[in-house]
């Protein structure tokens, strides 16, 4: 009936006593416990899930709650063995006794009692002193010998508990698992006595028990797993969460629970006169005579002179330890924190209670039965000139600006002796500014360049100690990862951190980060001016509750939070900025949002401030709709900043800003920033890319030599190679191209570009013999790789072969834009069937867009050029270079057409940028017998 001959050993919690090894005391599995089937009834086949039973019951009898557990887990693999082979069970002696019923395996149809001759080894492991707490748990291992794959392990185990901090009562859960979890045989059971008044709930959708009495016990039955858990929303508030559990309580209301734990929170006669902490109390009422000053020094004593540590030994669940011991010994829980601020405030005269709270999920807690498993934390409600303070033990750098301010718990539960019910905490953002951000970037340099920037981040309150304790344990290297999220705004690129230093205020109760680095914004070309969104969109999440199961889930906006940012750019001069959308924004959302912002932007220097203040409310399911066209509105009145018309592109200033040494600063980090991590190949990679930028590409082409030799890639070679390509250094960027290939050889782009230096080297055959094969295999890409032979061949001056590739590529792709304006250009640049090549580029005009359509206008100028049609050919370039300015070959052009018309000097100006961008721009021309 018992299974395994009564083999079991009981561990007596409340003496602390482990009865085991030579006289083991023997107790079976209790007369209440109905047996769950053998785990061969229960599905045990080879293709059985891995639990092959899971039972779980549980009762309340006589403020005694006591919970039986069978696991019988099959072991389909070594690892599972391995995981399996050490028993590890958890009780808490001040509280009860953890029973051992039996531990079998399983194997050919025979038990085999695994305890036979064995032990349990007892020991404290205090596994949460990581996390600062010290319960006094105690853990019973068993290695379990022998174990094989394909056995079952069966494990029978109770845990009692009687707590004599719940006066009598007590409180029982089971878990409620849902599929798809995969069991042979799964049950919950809860159980108490007929007529005994017990309240009982369960939460996941569809968990209904079956409920009966016999033999004098109330019982429900969970068959288990229930169906599969609807799916729930995001930002769903917490009462909404589907817990798997089934809980029952003795307590009858939360003024039963308030009640209960009331006198654990007594605190007349609490600190001795004469004492160290009476010493302390008197200071502060000699100090301070206003009531709310007393009230901020009283709990600024807590928090800055007792650390933090859980200490749950000798019933110190619920039960707090004195304000002596706390102060003698400098540390103390939630509990014992709570107890000696309500004793300093209580000697202060000031009005106080304790109350309960969930740290965890506190929107939950309206919802769940009345007990104290509701709860988690408790923490102190002082009434002082008629407002409501919640003051924190536990929390660090609370300062007397800041006591006004909510704590982020949703239900709370004051404990009174006349018992009390629950308390919603009120929806209210913080008084002050929780962490201020300052960004100082210098664009001086321009607006296209990596730039330096200052960054200076300061926090306030807890976020300020959990700093703290991630200082004492991260390497420099590990934080700056950490703080890549202070950075500037998200619209920010190429982020590269040089800098960081972390300081310490304690009189404010402040943290700061100040950062320095290097970054490149996110300036675009559009319209004829170089534009800037200045201000990251509005963040503020509204998630889809178009599901008819969702419609009526309020969306919760999070914790309360009020936040600065000071954003200060300095410009470079371009001939002047404007401002565009809201410069002075004040824009509130439904759930308690704030948004206020102000720009402006003298002299070259543009300055945002922007609050953004959060109280932590909902925003009601009617009020979505209307939540999400306010926020579109607001975010599409983006304020960006641009440029006047006609400014000059910003790598006309790269040579004066060298003069000028606006950039030596970037160079020095860049320099810092390789110096720290010299085998980091990245850190090459990013100053070669600015030294580029800069065209110091001689000194860029130093440090992609230095990456490569570390770590090659395809993509630096490709990088790499351009850079030889506008030196001239042809031999280099044609083996470049090799190398790429040969590390990515699907890689079409790379087929093209060594196709087309071959070509130039007048190698066409080696640049075909490249293209036929692949062009042959007739793939999805062939029209791509037949454009790349006509370019070939356009470069080796045979305007026949040419032409025919690509006329063969727009046979296959008629519509595509960039093949006609491929084979205009060929025309063009070869000087053949001029008239068709002016169709073939308006074509690729009226289809393309963007950068296609502004290369099909380039090489429609430049079939104008070889006609003589000077006027339009301008028109054309122009047109052009208002959506590529940066682009050499129509610079170049511009520069031939105005010394044709006459315009030298404003010729030879678009020259010479053409050179500046790409200086082998001339030789490319020349090859096809245009010269300035």
């Amino acid at each position: 009936m018992y299974r395994s001959a009564l083999a079991s050993i009981v561990f007596l919690g409340a003496s602390g006593v482990a009865h085991a090894g030579e006289k083991p005391l023997y107790q079976p599995v209790p007369d209440w416990v109905q047996l769950a089937p053998e785990p061969a009834a229960a599905g045990l086949t080879d293709d059985a899930p891995a639990m092959v039973i899971g039972d779980v019951q549980a009762r309340i009898a006589d403020g005694q709650s006591w919970t039986y557990q069978e696991r019988a887990t099959r072991l389909a693999s070594i690892q599972a063995v391995s995981q399996a082979g050490t028993v590890k069970l958890e009780w808490h002696p001040a509280h009860g006794d953890l029973i051992v019923h039996g531990v079998d395996i399983l194997r050919g149809g025979k038990r085999i009692d695994a305890l036979k001759g064995k032990s349990f080894t007892v020991l404290r492991r205090e596994q949460g002193l990581d996390e600062m707490q010290f319960d006094g748990r105690l853990t019973a291992t068993l290695a379990v010998e022998g174990l094989q794959v394909g056995d079952v392990l069966d494990l029978r185990y109770s845990v009692t508990r009687k707590d004599p901090a719940l006066g009598g009562n007590a409180v029982i859960m089971g878990p409620v698992v849902a599929e798809p979890i995969k069991v042979g045989f799964a049950r919950a059971r809860l159980l108490w006595p007929t007529g005994q008044a017990v309240k009982w709930k369960t939460y996941p959708v569809g968990a209904e028990p079956q409920v009966r009495d016999a033999g004098g016990w109330h019982e429900l039955v969970f068959k288990l797993p229930v169906a599969r858990q609807p799916e729930m929303p995001e930002r769903m508030p917490g009462r909404f969460a589907r817990p798997p559990i089934a809980e029952a309580t003795t307590f009858a209301d939360w003024q039963s629970v308030s009640r209960a734990m009331a006198p654990l929170y007594r605190v007349d006669g609490l600190i001795a006169p004469g004492s160290a902490l009476a010493a302390e109390v008197a200071k502060i009422a000699a100090a301070e005579k206003d009531p709310r000053k007393r009230t901020a020094a009283a709990l600024a004593l807590v928090q800055g002179k007792v650390r933090y540590l859980f200490r749950g030994m000798d019933n110190g669940n619920y039960v707090p330890q004195t304000p002596a011991e706390t102060w003698t010994t400098k540390y103390g829980d939630c509990k014992a924190k709570t107890l000696l601020l309500l004793a300093i405030l209580h000697e202060l005269g000031i009005e106080a209670e304790p109350a309960a709270a969930n740290l965890d999920n506190g929107d939950l807690v309206a919802e769940r039965l009345a007990s104290p498993a509701a709860f988690n934390h408790v923490f102190v409600l002082a009434k002082v000139g008629g407002q409501l303070l919640w003051l924190d033990g536990t929390g660090t750098g609370t300062h007397l600006e800041d006591i006004g301010d909510v704590l982020p718990f949703d239900w709370v539960l004051p404990l009174r002796a006349e018992g009390a019910g629950l308390l919603q905490v009120p929806a209210r953002a913080p008084v002050r500014v929780t962490a201020a951000s300052v960004f100082d970037i210098d664009l001086t340099g321009g607006i296209d360049v990596p730039a330096p920037f200052e960054a200076k981040v300061t926090m306030r309150g807890a976020a300020g100690g959990v700093l703290k304790a991630l200082v004492s344990v991260r390497s420099q290297e590990s934080l700056r990862d950490q703080f890549r999220k202070f950075a500037p705004p998200a619209f920010a690129r190429d982020l590269v951190l040089t800098g960081s230093e972390v300081s310490f205020d304690q009189a404010n109760g402040t943290a700061t980060i100040a950062l320095s680095g290097i970054l490149n914004w996110g300036w675009r070309y559009q319209d004829g001016r170089f534009r800037l969104d200045a201000a990251p969109p509005i963040a503020y999440p509204i998630p889809d509750r178009t599901r008819a199961t969702w419609k009526d889930i309020p969306v919760a906006t999070g914790n309360p939070v009020r936040t600065s940012t000071a954003l200060r750019v300095r410009l470079p001069e371009m001939g002047g900025y404007m401002l565009d959308g809201d410069a002075a924004l004040d824009a509130t959302l439904p759930g308690g949002k704030r948004v206020v912002r102000r720009a402006t932007l003298v002299g070259g220097l543009l300055s945002i401030d922007t609050e953004d203040a959060q109280t932590g409310g909902e925003i009601a399911p009617a009020e979505i709709p209307a939540a999400r066209a306010k926020l579109a509105e607001l975010n599409n009145r983006v304020l960006r900043v641009r440029t006047l018309p006609g400014a000059p592109g910003p790598w006309r200033g790269v040579e004066a800003a060298k003069r000028a040494g606006k950039y030596d600063k970037v160079l020095a980090r860049y320099a810092a920033y390789i110096a720290e991590k010299p085998e980091d190949v990245s850190r090459y990679l990013a100053r070669g890319r600015f030294l580029a930028k800069t065209f110091e590409r001689p000194k860029a082409l130093a440090d992609f030599d230095k990456a490569i030799g570390m770590q090659a890639t395809a993509a630096t070679y490709r990088e790499r190679a351009a850079l030889h390509r506008a030196l001239g250094h042809k031999a280099e960027s044609l083996a470049d191209l090799r190398a790429a290939q040969e590390l990515d050889p699907g890689n079409t782009g790379t087929l093209y570009a060594l196709a087309s230096e071959l070509a130039k080297l007048d190698r066409v055959d080696e640049a075909l013999a490249l293209l036929q094969p692949r062009i042959d295999e007739e793939g999805e890409n062939q029209p791509d790789l037949l454009v790349a032979k006509g370019a070939a061949l356009g470069h080796a001056r045979d305007a026949a072969g040419a032409l025919a590739a690509f006329d063969a590529a727009i046979a296959k792709r008629p519509g595509n834009a960039g093949f006609l304006n491929g084979r205009c250009w060929i025309k063009g640049t070869l000087d053949v069937q001029l008239d068709t090549a002016l169709k073939d580029c308006t074509r690729a005009i009226e289809l393309g867009s963007g950068g296609t359509a502004a290369a099909a206008l380039d090489s429609r100028a430049l079939v104008y050029f070889r006609m003589g049609r000077f006027e339009e050919a301008l028109a054309d370039i122009n047109a052009a270079l208002e959506q590529r300015p940066a682009a050499a070959n129509s610079l170049f052009l511009r520069g031939l057409i105005l010394r044709r018309t006459g315009d030298a000097k404003t010729g030879d100006a678009a020259l010479a940028e053409a050179q500046l961008l790409f200086p082998q721009i001339d030789e490319d021309f020349a090859r096809y017998g245009i010269k300035p």
